[in-house]
């Protein structure tokens, strides 16, 4: 499939706070995603992202989907496959590999820096659908995630090598946004307590001594669980948008707050009340074994997704401090200093029930530009924002 090139992007304003150069990189009247930010599909140089569109509210589930990269010197974008049939996309972070699903039930493996598509497998041995998370570093195994008709979830990990799949993994309770460390040794996983799903991808609820998101920890072949202390009864539970700090060990992710987002009349948004077990703020950093996450002050915000760059020290998220419709902001934070900054004041992103109304937000891994989706006339395109000279510095 010969690759054709399309000048979709359109310069937009600045943004008024930090004078940030923001591009809208899409115009397909189809809805646009950058599908999760946990794991940034970006080239190892950050040249290039990858996206998924389709005509649906979710373009990161079959069907209709086109798998599509943007590349951000050019500001071009091109399709890649219109045979797409993916739940998700996996990838290795920043490592510009991706593996996805093709309708004839062929995983291919995609080089973003070079475009070459190979077959990994030509029959997919699972359920097509399966959900495709992550791969480890040198890209021999793939973990995927399946629902049986117990209302069990079970871990898969597919040797790509070998091409043979085992079960590695079996719980009651609904898991996702399942990650494979950057030392590719362990797999962080988060845990819905309180609901279960089957194969048919029906739910129920179960009652639950601490309901609400958590995560957990496990080795490559599936054992040695390690708790984490993110959600009841340690903090208020996690949003489950969680991700490694670079190879510390430390997880992060933005955990609720007292009243949650405030919906409703965007004159009249409450005060922001954290969570007292952590007051200051909710987005919180810890390991396997930490009796305490660490919290990141900012106790004003009301962190939603957020992604960890890859030196760790950084991290981007959504922020809905003033609520339901109102300027969803896209702030960044110095791990290290504790101190934050507003990058995009308005992204532009509705932030309602639909995935491509979520911004989730992502640097490059070159830590140049942040990648978000926005939607402010309800068909949702990706986007840009270069940061500007002198912004993460200004950090220190």
């Amino acid at each position: 499939m010969a690759i054709r090139w399309e000048a979709e992007a359109c310069e937009l304003a600045r943004d008024p706070e930090s004078g940030a150069r923001i591009t809208r990189l899409t115009s397909s009247v189809m809805s646009n995603i950058n599908i999760y930010y946990e794991q940034p599909y970006s080239t190892p140089d950050g040249a290039r992202v990858l996206y998924l569109r389709a005509s649906s509210s979710d373009p990161r589930l079959p069907p209709g989907q086109q798998l599509c990269v943007a590349d951000l010197r050019t500001c071009k974008i091109a399709m890649l496959d219109d045979r797409v049939w993916t739940h998700w996309v996996a990838t290795s972070p920043w490592s510009g590999h991706a593996f996805y699903l093709r309708d004839n039930g062929e995983l291919i493996h995609l080089d973003l820096a070079t475009l070459e598509k190979r077959i990994a497998l030509t029959h997919w041995p699972l359920a097509r659908e399966a959900y495709l998370w992550s791969v480890t570093p040198d890209l021999r195994s793939l973990i995927t995630l399946v629902y049986d008709a117990e209302f069990h979830c079970n871990v898969i990990r597919i040797d790509l090598e070998k091409r043979q799949w085992a079960q590695i993994y079996r719980h009651p309770m609904v898991h996702g946004h399942v990650q494979v460390s950057t030392n590719g040794r362990d797999i962080l996983l988060q845990r819905n307590r309180g609901t279960r799903q089957n194969h048919l991808r029906q739910r129920r609820t179960e009652p639950s001594e601490h309901p609400g998101a958590t995560h957990v920890v496990i080795d490559l072949d599936g054992g040695n669980e390690r708790p984490l202390h993110i959600g009841e009864p340690w903090t208020a539970p996690s949003t489950g948008h969680a991700s490694w700090v670079a190879q510390t060990g430390r997880m992060a992710t933005p955990v609720g707050t007292v009243g949650g987002i405030h919906v409703g009349d965007p004159e009249h948004v409450p005060p922001v009340i954290h969570d007292p077990r952590h007051s200051e703020g909710n987005f919180l950093a810890l390991a396997p074994g930490d009796d305490a996450p660490k919290v990141f002050p900012a106790p004003t915000h009301v962190f939603n997704h957020a992604s960890v760059s890859r030196c760790g020290r950084y991290f981007v998220a959504d922020c809905f401090c003033h609520g339901v419709p109102g300027p969803i902001e896209i702030v960044v934070g110095d791990m290290q200093t504790g101190r934050h900054r507003v990058l995009v004041r308005d992204c532009g992103a509705q932030g309602g029930g639909p995935a491509c109304s979520h911004p989730h937000p992502y640097f490059t891994a070159d830590t140049q530009h942040v990648i978000y989706n926005a939607d402010p006339h309800c068909v949702c395109h990706l986007h840009m924002a270069r940061l500007p000279e002198g912004f993460l510095p200004g950090l220190s």
